[in-house]
């Protein structure tokens, strides 16, 4: 599904909360995301799609443990619970989402667009928040 704010076109999940290793595979398509995991907030993989040459168990652990102390650590800091944090280098972004689930931590290139990356994170999260209301 393509949705369209200030003439440019975002992709917003089509697939089910509930089917996170095609949720993943949606996330991927976002132009300049190189790869992509969801985890427990255990460090136990759930899904990944990420280039051969990327530790996905070392990677996975990191998800996991920046999610934790964000979700602690974010009520301290008055900004609300953790939604969402963006960590930018030279060379490329980390995007890291809170879900009911786990966490979804997304790769991408210096050249993405990072509201778009947001968008579609933001879509996701959404996404499997709605699929797994208690």
């Amino acid at each position: 599904m393509m949705t369209v704010a200030n003439g440019v076109g975002h992709s917003a999940p089509t697939t089910s909360g509930r089917d996170l290793r095609a949720l993943l595979r949606e996330l991927i398509t976002v132009e300049h995301v190189r790869g992509g995991l969801i985890v427990a907030p255990d460090g136990l993989l759930i899904a990944s799609e990420l280039p051969s040459h990327i530790p996905v168990e070392a990677l996975s652990a990191l998800a996991a443990t920046l999610g934790r102390e964000l979700e602690v650590r974010g009520p301290r800091l008055r900004r609300g619970s953790f939604l969402m944090a963006n960590f930018a280098a030279g060379d490329g972004s980390v995007f890291l989402g809170g879900t009911p689930v786990g966490f979804i931590l997304l790769l991408a290139g210096a050249e993405a667009n990072r509201e778009r990356v947001r968008h579609a994170m933001r879509g996701a999260i959404d996404a499997v928040r709605q699929a797994w209301k208690r």
